[in-house]
Formats: C-alpha cells, structure tokens, sequence
C-alpha cells in the first residue's frame, strides 16, 4: 500500500513540474501582448498575414494574439493593428510611403513609439530599445501597411 501511495505522489510531483514548466512557456509571447481594441477587422487580419519574419535584426515571435505581433525575445519590437488614431497635430513622418506619427510612449518598456496617420485602422508600433533603428522598422513594415487604405496624407487639412 505504502508503494502504491509513493508512485502516485511521484506521479502527480512529476506532472505538477511539468505543468509549471508548460505554464512558463505560456502562449509564446512572454512579453504579454493584448488584444488591441478595433484588431477584428480584415485589414488587420491581412496585415498580420504579411509582416516580415524578420525585422530590426530580430526574428518574429509565435503569438496567438488576434492584431499584434512581436520580434525578439521578450517583444524587442511590438506591432499592433486596431488602435485608436493617433492625436491630430502630432509631428509626422513618411517611412516607406506610410505617414507616422511619433508618440509618446505607452509604458516603460516601451523606449519609442509611432502610429499610422490616416488609415483605419491604425498601426502602431512599440520599440523596446531606443537604439534600435526606427526608420529601418517602419520602412520594412511599410508594404504591409500599405494594404490598409489611406486616408489624408499629414499636413493636409479639410
């Protein structure tokens, strides 16, 4: 009896191990992507399905987020499709033939930030490492972007 009571609590150490170790690894983004708020549309959906496997240097991570992705461990860069517009009268930049607009960043993990200008819905793009070259992500992200209409280019108004 005493054998049997052994092997089981054995067997459930084992599994009880196994489980924490399953638990660590999560959903594969241990950067904890959300979901951003309007990511349901077909736009969103289309991009994701067209970002590059490899960006700034980092290769994308595995994430089962509906409108986000992410490349380096830990989310080094961080795309998101669904977000709110940015404010208007924000400094603007075309990268790639994509307007963006710098922000200011979301967290403090986040070293920069910039959203699309005109499109709906919007993409933004979180930076983790404030070397990383900014112009380079944005210009590599462009021809996914691109397949979200574009509205009013910056500087235009009415």
């Amino acid at each position: 009896m005493t054998k049997n009571i052994r092997g089981a609590l054995r067997l459930t150490a084992a599994l009880t191990a196994c489980t924490a170790v399953l638990a660590g690894c999560g959903s594969g983004d241990g950067y904890n992507l959300t979901k951003p708020p309007f990511s349901g549309s077909p736009a969103c959906d289309t991009l994701t399905g067209k970002l590059p496997g490899e960006l700034g240097g980092y290769d994308q991570e595995k994430s089962d987020v509906t409108g986000a992705a992410a490349w380096g461990d830990g989310g080094d860069i961080i795309v998101y499709c669904g977000m709110p517009e940015p404010e208007a009268g924000a400094a603007c930049t075309d990268e790639g033939g994509v307007d963006w607009v710098a922000q200011k960043p979301a967290d403090d993990r986040t070293a920069k930030m910039f959203s699309t200008h005109g499109r709906n819905p919007s993409v933004q793009v979180r930076l983790h490492d404030g070397s990383t070259d900014a112009s380079a992500v944005l210009s590599a992200l462009a021809p996914a972007v691109k397949e979200i209409k574009a509205g009013k280019p910056c500087g235009t108004t009415s």
